[in-house]
């Protein structure tokens, strides 16, 4: 309370200062509360906003929907282990009081409030550990700190907030430890990043370990020391297992892309003067790929940073211990093993070198260790800073390979640079007052700040465009009646819905139904190796898993009971569920399963082929369902066009075509018409593997198909557009109760040329498909969800398996009529349970695996830390001069 009453000004500065600079960068990008542009870019829109909207649907949910398990994406996905990533930070149940409609408006006060917690966090901490500083100097280097390049250029990336104002109590708190033996702090500060975000908390871990070991060149070396940081990390390690343990299982289990193998000794676009380049005010190149560490804190903390190693007052062996710690990570952002070392040896997929954070955070730490020495720097010093910079960001210039440093960050760095110097000279050579130099000091670095987050915040929206609020809230207005009819319509009963055309991947979270599409860096990757030789589209690190472009086969089989189709041709099966206009886009599939099928005799594995060819991936569909189905059926077979007209000239070699416009072509896409036969009872689909665009920025395909089995009256039955890079290679076509002439055209807007493999149409047997499928159904268990679970009904006459279309794992339990049965992996992504004929009650739970032993380790640790925090106290007080003679033993 003394800290507060004394500094409460300072407090409150440290908040409010961030979050409205921030909330100024971003209303100069056209984004605040209510605007028409929302703060929604890249991942926050795809993601975080479903993830947002999920997390409030549980808090509403009455207690009917569990934190372990959701089946709203991927087909089923463990939750608490998503949620080490994802759904960690103490500010989400604030989503409780938005709607879906509302939740940007969520996502941006989050931001605001994390930026100032941020801020608030590093005041305080950095004011406690260096308690003889001024106010305004502290709180300067907070600003500086809160709002580096690292956090404004990725703030779309609204969860890895959380970890910065944890990271500055972190810091206090190994001070604490060092210096007073006051070890609580570090422990639960520690302890609650480990909970809240895995990913990040290791690559801190690695960092206070080297940090530790620098400063504890301070002073004397000291074995309790040593023990003391070293038990303390260990204790809190063990107690965060309650969330690590379940964690680590699941990416051991379930995610194939655990380790990233070197390419070569260097990183990516690596040049020598990257470190000044990104120290530009207001430098942006991108946080795709080749992204250079966004390393930005301010200039002053820079300077300052480099100042510490001419301090009189340091130790040379701490000026090497942190020049080594610097060096380390300089190389780490050159060198690709050690840039993978930080990151878990796991290349992320884009927003390059996450460690990057770090070398912002230690020029702050080293920049606070000089001013609390500012009156030990002579001229000279200054002189010769500011000499080695000024080359560094000449060179820079001069001879590196920087096209997004534009003359007004030449401009900005050099009239910020120019005022330091002449502040800085004013200052040591006592021509100004102490407060004046504070006063302006203050002003120039948190302007610095201010001007560089506008400048990060407009690169975001040049790279990734800060979604419409009218886009946005148009797909609600569409998507979101027909998710709450859905739910009307299946209550408690098991149904999963997915979309031809999607908004995002993360439909099913956004909204609230259950689905198979997904999007995300914690998933299932044994269930998404399967899908994809079934057809369904997904990428070799399993972070998608997309529904549109399949069959019926696989609608009815995964139990997609429920299509949003708003443009493509009806599919047979799929009735519409109402005649009312605003659910017209909705259809029941009469055929669909529930969450599985019992199979008689037992279900034995399928081997399905990894080849990417549609006839296999057809043939792998049929021999699923077959071995389900204890049947022979043929369901697809291939048909040929009766003519192939194009405007376009046409290329290829093997297996690939191209498509070139005509130089004397005046249409704006390439196409080609194909003339085919639809015979009676059938599902169409056209194949149109590995599509390849010669523009950038359109890259979807324009299928429509007419009717000209009267050539007096042709009809357009269907036009509609597909993005073909997040989709399977399966078009639909529609279905044909009777025999019908059809012109098929393929368009590609806005291209000139486009590469893919050979087309292919095939035939879905109707009849064949209704018959496998009715009894599919008729075997299928009646499934009712439950808390983290589901309750399967089923009645048969004789033994077998219950397969089940839910990915597996280790979670999961299964009791049959309340006594505990096994459940088995199938078919490598799934799980079955051996059931005996009759009529009986299946129930399947959720519990994480690992989490119970985690629970145990939890208690274990906080005992073991308190038990162990006050025998070291009591042990202080019985000999405080043992205490303080250990302090120089060797």
């Amino acid at each position: 309370m003394k800290f507060i009453k004394k500094n409460k000004w300072g407090i409150l500065a440290s908040f409010f200062i961030p979050l409205l600079l921030m909330a100024l960068a971003l209303f100069l990008s056209g984004i605040y509360w209510g605007s028409t542009r929302s703060i929604l870019a890249g991942d926050a829109y795809h993601q975080y906003v479903a993830i947002h909207a999920l997390y409030r649907n549980i808090l509403h949910s009455a207690g009917t929907q569990g934190f372990f398990y959701t089946f709203t994406s991927g087909l089923g996905l463990n939750l608490y282990a998503f949620s080490a990533y994802y759904m960690g930070s103490f500010l989400m149940p604030l989503t409780f009081f938005f709607d879906l409609k509302s939740m940007p408006d969520a996502l941006y006060l989050l931001t605001l409030l994390k930026f100032g917690l941020i801020g608030l966090s590093g005041f305080v901490s950095f004011k406690q550990m260096y308690q003889k500083l001024s106010t305004l100097l502290v709180l300067s280097l907070s600003t500086a700190f809160a709002l580096m390049s690292f956090l404004t250029s990725q703030l779309e990336i609204i969860m890895w907030l959380d970890v910065f104002i944890l990271l500055p109590l972190i810091m206090w708190g190994l001070h604490s430890l060092m210096d007073a033996g006051k070890r609580w702090l570090y422990f639960v500060s520690l302890l609650i990043l480990f909970i809240q975000n895995y990913y990040f908390g290791f690559m801190i871990a690695i960092f206070l370990v080297l940090y530790f070991f620098a400063r504890l060149t301070f002073g004397a070396w000291s074995w309790r020391k040593i023990a003391d940081f070293l038990l303390t990390s260990l204790l809190a390690g063990l107690s965060s297992l309650v969330m690590l343990l379940p964690m680590y299982l699941d990416l051991k289990a379930n995610n194939s892309d655990a380790l990233s193998k070197t390419t070569g000794l260097f990183t990516d676009n690596s040049h020598w003067f990257d470190l000044f380049a990104k120290n530009f005010v207001g430098s942006y190149d991108t946080t795709q790929f080749n992204a250079i560490p966004m390393i930005y804190v301010g200039m002053m903390p820079l300077a300052l940073a480099l100042l510490f190693f001419f301090a009189r007052s340091i130790r040379w062996q701490s000026k090497l211990a942190f020049g080594a710690v610097l060096a380390f990570l300089v190389a780490s952002f050159y060198f690709q093993i050690l840039d993978l070392f930080w990151q878990g040896m796991h290349s992320p997929n884009m927003f390059l070198h996450r460690y990057a954070f770090l070398f912002s955070l230690l020029l702050v730490l080293l920049a606070l260790e000089s001013l609390s020495r500012w009156e030990e720097f002579k001229t000279w010093h200054l002189l010769v800073i500011s000499f080695l910079l000024l080359c560094a960001y000449l060179s820079s210039l001069l001879f590196g390979h920087y096209p997004y440093i534009r003359t007004v960050n030449v401009l900005l760095t050099g009239l910020f640079g120019l005022a330091y110097f002449i502040l800085s000279l004013n200052s040591l050579r006592n021509w100004i007052p102490k407060g004046l130099f504070v006063f302006i000091f203050f002003i120039f670095v948190t302007v610095e700040a201010a001007a560089n987050s506008i400048y990060q915040v407009q690169g975001i929206q040049k790279e990734w465009n800060f979604a419409s609020r009218t886009y946005y809230e148009q797909q609600v207005k569409t998507l979101a009646p027909l998710a709450q009819k859905i739910n009307q319509l299946t209550g408690s009963s098991f149904a999963r819905t997915d979309n031809t055309a999607p908004d995002t991947a993360n439909d099913g979270m956004k909204f609230g139904f259950n689905a198979l599409s997904q999007f995300s860096s914690v998933r299932n990757s044994n269930a998404s190796a399967v899908m994809g030789k079934l057809g369904f589209h997904t990428d070799s690190t399993y972070l998608n898993l997309r529904y549109p472009a399949n069959t019926l086969l696989m609608d009815s089989l995964f139990g997609i009971r429920y299509n949003i189709n708003q443009a493509q041709p009806a599919k047979f099966g799929f009735i519409p569920v109402s005649i009312d206009n605003t659910y017209a886009a909705l259809s029941q599939n009469e055929y669909a399963l529930s969450l599985g099928t019992f199979v008689p005799s037992g279900f034995n594995a399928v081997s399905l082929s990894d080849s990417d060819k549609t006839a296999t991936i057809l043939q792998n569909q049929t021999d699923l369902v077959n071995a389900l189905a204890k049947t022979s059926t043929t369901f697809f077979t291939p048909f040929y066009t009766t003519s192939e007209k194009t405007e376009d000239k046409i290329t290829g070699a093997g297996d690939s075509v191209t498509l070139s416009r005509k130089e004397t072509s005046t249409a704006t896409d390439v196409s080609v018409t194909y003339g085919i036969t639809a015979a009676a009872n059938s599902q169409l689909y056209l194949s149109v593997p590995n599509i390849s665009y010669g523009s950038t920025t359109a890259q979807n395909a324009l299928i429509t198909i007419t009717d000209v089995t009267n050539p007096k009256l042709t009809r357009s039955l269907a036009s509609y557009y597909v993005s073909t890079n997040d989709t399977g290679n399966l078009f639909n076509l529609g279905y044909f109760p009777q025999e019908k002439q059809l012109k098929v055209t393929l368009a590609f807007p806005q291209n000139s040329q486009v590469t893919f493999d050979t087309t292919s149409f095939w035939r879905l047997d109707t009849a064949a498909y209704a018959k496998t499928m009715a009894l599919l159904k008729a075997r299928s268990p009646q499934a009712k969800l439950t808390k983290n679970g589901v309750q399967l009904t089923y009645n048969q006459t004789q033994k077998g398996d219950i397969f089940l279309t839910i990915p597996y794992d280790k979670g999961w339990s299964a009791k049959l009529d309340g006594k505990k049965v096994p459940l088995v992996r199938a078919q490598n992504g799934f799980m079955k349970v051996a059931v005996p004929a009759g009529k009986h009650q299946l129930k399947l739970s959720f519990f994480p695996n690992g989490l119970k032993i985690g629970i145990w380790c939890f208690g274990a640790g906080i005992l073991l830390f308190v038990s162990y925090d006050f025998l070291i106290k009591r042990r202080q007080k019985s000999f405080p001069i043992a205490q303080n003679t250990d302090e120089n033993t060797d």
